[in-house]
């Protein structure tokens, strides 16, 4: 989880993309959904994980996820710094 309070700005624009994956995609997101996301061609998506610091996680030994609250958190702090 984030160490930011959810009453900043930033807390809450997190908390509520959190909200918003977490309901569409759950808990993980397979490389296909993220590619989804990010509006990104296959693979995309892993080379922008890669990018941000953002670690697959193996969830069966061909199989790799991203945690959902952590995708969340890259994505609205890579807003702010735009």
């Amino acid at each position: 989880m984030s160490s930011i309070p959810e009453k900043s700005r930033l807390g809450k624009d997190i908390a509520e993309k959190r909200r918003m994956l977490r309901q569409l995609y759950g808990g993980m997101m397979t490389p296909r959904e993220l590619d989804r996301e990010l509006g990104r061609s296959k693979g995309g998506g892993a080379v922008w994980a890669q990018m941000v610091g953002l670690e697959a996680v193996m969830v069966s030994p061909k199989r790799r996820a991203y945690e959902t609250d952590q995708v969340a958190e890259k994505i609205v702090r890579g807003r702010m710094a735009v």
